[in-house]
């Protein structure tokens, strides 16, 4: 009986031995688990904030280049839209009705086009020349043209526009590709905001992600 009682005993004993060592180990898995959830939550942080640190400083950017493009722009406009000699009517003229042009206009290709390839001088069969724009007053035709790469940048269509020089369009034509590099810059920056944005929304959906599985149940 003796014999019986302490080998029952003795395999309680060798049960409880096996279980407990168990329940340890699961313990010390636990802050195992923990640590293995926050590393990764700490390099998609720092990846997060480069990509944010990144963004802040080619913003700047933008508003750099738009300033460049609009005292480019105005340089043009300014040579585009010199003062022209106005006359009252008072000799044989041709007359353009309605006004002097056609509504909207072609943005110039700025990396390529030339100016002077595009002149008209449409005027050249009167002396003089009106719309009926200027009820009053006409122009010395010879001193006047039309050119559909400029119009993109004129001002006034109720008057007609000064006949530019050769001088005057190669300048055109090196403002122009200033601008052309301009809009490429723009768009690289542009680029380059929208990869970092996207890397930044899989640092954060990659977090949202980590942070709702560490607070699922863990499995036995």
């Amino acid at each position: 009986m003796s014999i019986n009682y302490g080998s029952k005993a003795g395999f309680g004993r060798r049960a409880g031995a096996v279980r407990a060592p168990a329940r340890a180990a699961d313990r010390a898995s636990q802050p195992a688990n923990g640590m293995g959830q926050i590393a990764p939550l700490i390099g998609l942080a720092a990846l997060l904030l480069v990509v944010i640190v990144a963004t802040l400083r080619v913003l700047p950017g933008f508003a750099t280049i738009n300033a460049d493009v609009a005292q480019i722009e105005d340089k043009v406009i300014a040579i585009v839209n010199q003062p022209i000699t106005h006359l009252p009517r008072a000799a044989p003229f041709g007359q353009f009705s309605p006004g002097w042009f056609h509504d909207g206009a072609t943005k110039p290709d700025f990396n390529t086009v030339d100016v002077r390839a595009s002149q008209e001088l449409i005027y050249k069969d009167s002396a003089y020349v009106t719309s009926n724009l200027n009820p009053t007053e006409m122009f010395i035709a010879s001193e006047l043209e039309f050119n559909a790469m400029t119009k993109y940048f004129y001002v006034d269509r109720s008057l007609p526009k000064k006949r530019l020089s050769e001088a005057e369009m190669v300048e055109i034509n090196r403002l122009y590709r200033l601008i052309g590099e301009d809009e490429h810059a723009l768009k690289l920056k542009w680029l380059t905001v929208a990869g970092l944005f996207a890397v930044g929304v899989g640092a954060v959906a990659a977090m949202v992600f980590l942070i709702l599985r560490s607070r699922q149940p863990q499995p036995n």
